[in-house]
């Protein structure tokens, strides 16, 4: 019988071992190493310095404006602008310690959630804990820590299942503003195809509850979808931005034609039992996914699970029937089932790299692997420990691990696959002999699932050192400035063009393309951190036109939108540019001469097609230095004549131009067009048009008026206000007494 004090004696060996296994999978952190590749120092060392500059400037941060010419920065959710441990971590640690940070912690949060879920589920603290570091602590974890808002939405998932549970089981308040609340937070951390999972997941333990009548478990889903529902309103203020930015950029342009793109393989499914598997993988955008380094859980957490869908108790049905789902949906182009489900049913229809869905079909097998450890402890119950047996096991272990790999080498796998071939039948026979050991010890179940859950965290551990870690790197070399600082003007009124292809493909790497020297080449989006504006920048959703305008690499771009210097890894772009430095490994600083003012009048505009305004801004002769192309307004013909501009404010989410017109004008500001910009002439609101393709442009009068700026996005706005209302119901309703009976 289970006591409050065994229970004690039992929880304590759980967090010190759990505690002991992130110190020792995370060891070079605590010798002063970061994580930094993949999207951290693209995407998320600079989005961390931007956030930090406006929280210390006290501003909700909206719009970016160093990147490709200004761009929304909330409505990109992995910016994680509403997710308070995001907040937490950079104003504590700064923005590139804080992510380290935050996968420290998020981990831990994972390993405790499915942890807690599952001794909600009944099953016992080895059980539990087996479950916690197959998921919060394997190798499909740790590499995963590159792709921070991932790993974080994900740590929710089993308090957002412990909360449908109970949801289900004991119908109240409290279970669905739990539902509610870690869903948003899931929301917040900024991958919505995880929440999406977790939903699924979340509907499944409703819909598949065991000892339900058919309209208990009709009202127990309605519940659990309810709660999911209101967290979509909870997170309004970041979810509507984000639909607007995704209709207002190149997703809607291409068809989606990447939504299929990573998708799983079947080698890496093998792989998520067998190491080296999938190695070596095809080409970066072929048939094998390269957004999850490692897909491997473990053989032996994979074992367990599938003798806990097939002998476990019937609440372990959900989770079966999850995992099965979401690795069929993982697959994607590779199952033809699936990539139709992709491809026309929304919401899996609106995301893209199916291997999101590989993270929630890990979880499902964490779980189950937990009702495995306990199918296994009532199984030995029945069982006679052999010597005999046990030897025979011992021998057959050997044995398969002496000839698995030349067997291995005969059949069509990958080349890889017979060096970690030895893995799997090491792992199973060491679980027998766990179970088969004849010495007392081992007899009582309780022995035998405390024994195999010390060899499932053990097979975690050594999965670590076998297989590559992240990539770590020195602080200091992070920390190094941006040395050629120096050779631009103070204040800087100009633009930089940038080399934004990193160092993404690991079969891509080239000379002096490294991580330790992006600060220094300002790649691909590190000259954020710098708070120099620029022309390109890397991430998703990319802006409507990033493709024939930000990225086109035409001088005329360049000219319009007042790039003054350019940053290459190599020589400069163009022949007529002025050579400033030269480092040691190639890289190049340029000043242009032909850049045109950020802010400028034109006497002249004409009302034109987009098609038209494009071949204006790629045409040689720069008519745009003298008539603005506008997708919307009056058109204009005045003489030319000279007019003055003075830039006298300028934040993240206004400007204030000081401006003296010659005559009826336009003018046009080389930021970003987009939806919730607003102008004014001397206070008076005016309409605010579309110039150049991409630019902003207003109409003023012959004299001398001060122009303003402002980012006010109504879709901000109003999913502010449904925020709003959904927190102080869920608060109200949650404090609500009950009625008296």
């Amino acid at each position: 019988m289970t006591t409050p004090r065994t229970r004690g004696r039992a929880g304590l060996p759980t967090v010190v071992g759990l505690l002991a296994l992130v110190a020792f999978v995370y060891w070079p952190v605590f010798t002063g190493h970061l994580l930094a590749g993949r999207d951290l120092f693209r995407i998320f060392f600079p989005d961390s310095a931007f956030l930090l500059e406006s929280l210390h400037a006290g501003e909700v941060p909206l719009w970016n404006p160093y990147l490709r010419l200004g761009q929304p920065f909330a409505a990109t959710l992995y910016s994680q602008v509403y997710y308070p441990p995001r907040w937490a971590a950079v104003l504590l640690t700064g923005p590139i310690v804080s992510m380290t940070v935050m996968q420290l912690g998020h981990v831990v949060l994972a390993a405790v959630g499915v942890f807690l879920l599952c001794r909600r589920l009944r099953v016992s603290w080895p059980a539990a804990a087996v479950a916690g570091a197959t998921f919060g602590l394997s190798t499909m974890m740790t590499r995963l820590g590159l792709q921070q808002n991932l790993v974080d939405a994900a740590a929710w998932s089993g308090f957002i299942l412990g909360a449908a549970h109970d949801a289900t089981h004991r119908p109240g308040r409290g279970p669905l503003a739990r539902l509610a609340v870690y869903s948003a937070l899931s929301l917040f951390a900024g991958s919505p195809e995880t929440t999406l999972w977790q939903g699924l997941v979340a509907v499944l333990v409703a819909g598949l509850a065991p000892r339900q009548a058919a309209g208990a478990r009709a009202r127990s889903v309605a519940r659990v979808t309810g709660g999911l529902a209101l967290s979509a309103v909870l997170a309004a203020v970041a979810l509507l931005p984000t639909a607007e930015f995704a209709r207002n950029s190149l997703r809607l342009q291409d068809a989606w034609s990447w939504r299929l793109v990573w998708s799983v393989s079947w080698p890496q499914v093998l792989s998520a039992l067998w190491p080296l598997a999938d190695w070596p993988r095809g080409s970066y955008w072929g048939e094998d996914q390269w957004f999850i380094l490692s897909l491997f859980l473990g053989t032996l957490p994979c074992a367990l699970a599938v003798l806990g869908a097939v002998r476990g108790p019937r609440r372990a049905r959900a989770f079966a029937v999850g995992a099965l789902l979401l690795v069929a949906l993982s697959l994607g182009r590779h199952f033809a089932p699936a990539a139709w489900v992709l491809l026309h049913v929304p919401p899996f229809s609106l995301f893209r790299y199916p291997v999101k869905y590989f993270v929630g079909a890990a979880f499902c097998v964490s779980v189950l692997s937990a009702f495995g450890v306990d199918a296994l402890g009532r199984f030995a119950r029945r069982l006679r420990p052999s010597r005999l047996r046990a030897a025979v096991a011992l021998v057959g272990m050997v044995g398969a691990m002496a000839a698995i790999g030349p067997v291995v080498r005969r059949l069509p796998m990958r080349a890889s696959a017979d060096a970690g071939a030895p893995w799997v039948p090491l792992c199973l026979g060491l679980a027998v002999l766990v179970v088969l050991w004849p010495r007392g010890a081992f007899a009582r179940p309780r022995r035998v699932r405390q024994g195999i859950a010390v060899l499932a965290v053990l097979e975690v551990a050594a999965s670590h050192a076998v297989l590559d870690r992240p990539r770590y790197t020195p602080l200091e070399a992070l920390l190094r400035p941006f040395s050629l600082r120096v050779f631009l003007p103070e204040p800087y009124a100009g633009r930089i063009s940038v080399d934004i292809q990193g160092p993404e493909d690991p079969t891509r790497v080239g000379k002096g393309n490294t991580i330790e020297r992006s600060r220094e080449q300002l790649m691909p989006n590190r000259f954020v951190e710098e708070r120099l504006p620029a022309l390109e920048g890397f991430g998703a959703p990319e802006p409507r036109y990033t493709d024939v305008f930000h990225d086109a690499g035409e001088r005329t771009v360049f000219d319009l939108t007042g790039v003054t210097h350019y940053l290459r890894h190599g020589p400069p772009p163009f022949d007529d540019l002025e050579l400033l430095n030269t480092a040691e490994d190639g890289t190049t600083l340029s000043r242009s001469r032909t850049a045109m003012p950020r802010a400028f009048l034109v006497q002249r505009a004409r009302v034109v097609t987009d098609a038209q305004a494009l071949a204006a801004v790629e045409d040689g002769s720069q008519p745009f230095r003298h008539t603005a192309f506008l997708a919307s307004g009056e058109p204009l013909e005045r003489p030319a004549c000279m007019g003055a501009v003075e830039w006298v404010r300028q934040g993240a989410q206004h400007l204030e131009l000081k401006v003296e017109a010659c005559d009826d004008s336009y003018l046009v500001v080389s930021d970003s067009h987009y939806p919730g910009w607003t102008a004014t002439v001397d206070g008076q609101d005016v309409p605010l048009h579309r110039a150049d393709l991409a630019l902003r442009a207003v109409r003023v009068p012959k004299g001398l008026h001060t122009v303003r700026f402002d980012y006010r996005p109504l879709s901000f706005r109003l999913g502010l206000a449904l925020s709003v209302l959904g927190w102080l119901g869920l608060v109200a309703a949650v404090l609500r007494r009950p009625r008296a009976p």
